[in-house]
């Protein structure tokens, strides 16, 4: 019994340390993107004087890594030495509230711009520093779903004037030191002393991990959103738009906006609501009701963080005049207390659209006017009827129809 447990022990040794050899370190893609140069200063014209861009780190290896549970991190640039000082022109900080580390002494503390200096002979330095130092166990797990988590969002802003596109636009540069591939990134690599470094927990041992990573600087200003199509088609007054996405990266939702050909202004006309981040394609679809005449629509795609971008559709709506009179069942039907009658005008005239109770007796008018001819939509309050079933009856050049809708409260 005793050698049969001894035995097992072994064998169970044996696997463990096993599956501990084969077992690998996280990789990553550690990226920075998102950059934004905005006018703070509110003078219109070239005046933006502030950019700011988000540092991601996205787990690529999960499916053989297992989980990773950030440890440490430094982030460092290479950045052109410009003739006048940096630390002077230049103030630099991380944005409040921008990480989506779940610890918040993840969060790196204390940017600084370093100028040449003998670690930095070809030019200036930009210094993210490290992170409080986390425990096994208590590190934030960083995200295997594009584009990762966000370390922070850096700002960049000028003390006075605005960014020279040339001067200051341009001013990350390629560096020459390398982690495997990553030959001409803008990223500081293991040249002397400081560079960036990613640390992980691997089981509880805090492992430097840096040279698993690819690094990018993305100055793409690609949208969040890739719309793969756009389009329109008319039945009546009913215009459907139907749109899809190739990716979306968190995306809230898109604002429907329509405003007359002729019109300068444009009208919000509906909401939908996104798929945050997704590599598949979406599709979308919005009906808008419209009365006569000639009409632009746009899409205005939201983020998370309420920043918009918008898709124009290419080509005008039309909608048309009526070929007929019509008047349509009210919707909702039954209601409370509120409901909803469309009806359609194919001439000008007077327009009449009457409630009767059961008995005959008039209750209310909904509509009593001159109409042109178009598509219309009404909407009625009985917040003052009682339940009940009741008729509504339209008047319009001679065309008569009565339909019956039913309160119920």
């Amino acid at each position: 019994m005793k050698k049969t447990g001894k035995l097992f022990f072994t064998l169970l040794f044996v696997v463990f340390a096993m599956n501990f050899a084969t077992a690998q370190n996280p990789t990553f893609t550690l990226t920075a993107t998102n950059f934004e140069y905005t006018d703070s200063i509110g003078t219109g014209g070239f005046s933006d004087d502030a950019m700011t861009f988000d540092i991601m780190l996205l787990h690529t290896n999960s499916g053989v890594s297992g989980p990773f549970e950030f440890a440490l991190g430094q982030y460092y640039f290479n950045v052109k030495a410009l003739a006048n000082s940096v630390n002077t022109d230049y103030t630099y900080y991380i944005v409040p509230g921008s990480s989506t580390f779940s610890n918040l002494s993840a969060i790196p503390r204390n940017p600084t711009f370093v100028m040449p200096d003998a670690t930095s002979p070809s030019g200036a330095s930009l210094r993210v520093n490290s992170n409080t130092v986390l425990g096994a166990g208590s590190g934030p797990i960083i995200s295997t779903t594009f584009p990762g988590t966000r370390v922070a969002k850096f700002r960049f802003k000028k003390k006075a004037g605005s960014f020279d596109p040339v001067a200051d636009l341009n001013f990350f540069q390629p560096g020459t030191g390398t982690y495997g591939s990553n030959t001409g990134s803008a990223w500081r690599l293991a040249l002397a002393n400081p560079f960036t470094k990613i640390f992980a927990y691997v089981g509880t041992t805090n492992t430097d991990i840096s040279t698993q990573g690819t690094y990018v600087v993305d100055f793409n200003t690609a949208l969040p959103v890739e719309l793969a199509s756009f389009t329109a088609t008319t039945n009546r007054n009913a215009v459907s738009l139907n749109w899809s996405t190739a990716t979306e990266t968190n995306n809230a939702g898109f604002d429907v906006e329509r405003k007359a050909a002729t019109a300068t202004e444009w009208t919000k006309v509906g909401n939908v609501a996104g798929n945050g981040t997704t590599s598949e394609v979406r599709n979308y679809t919005f009906t808008d009701r419209a009365n006569t005449g000639t009409y632009n629509y746009r899409l205005k795609q939201l983020d998370v963080n309420g920043n918009f971008e918008y898709f124009n559709l290419s080509n005008e709506i039309e909608v048309g005049v009526p070929n007929s009179f019509d008047m349509s069942q009210n919707y909702p039907n039954p209601f409370n207390p509120s409901t909803k009658i469309n009806y359609d005008l194919p001439v000008d005239g007077n327009v009449s659209i009457v409630l009767y109770d059961l008995t005959g007796r008039q209750v209310a008018s909904i509509v009593n006017e001159v109409k042109t001819a178009g598509y219309y939509t009404v909407s009625f309050n009985a917040s003052n009827l009682a339940s009940g079933m009741y008729f509504y009856r339209i008047s319009a050049s001679n065309f008569v129809s009565t339909k019956k809708m039913v309160l119920v409260k």
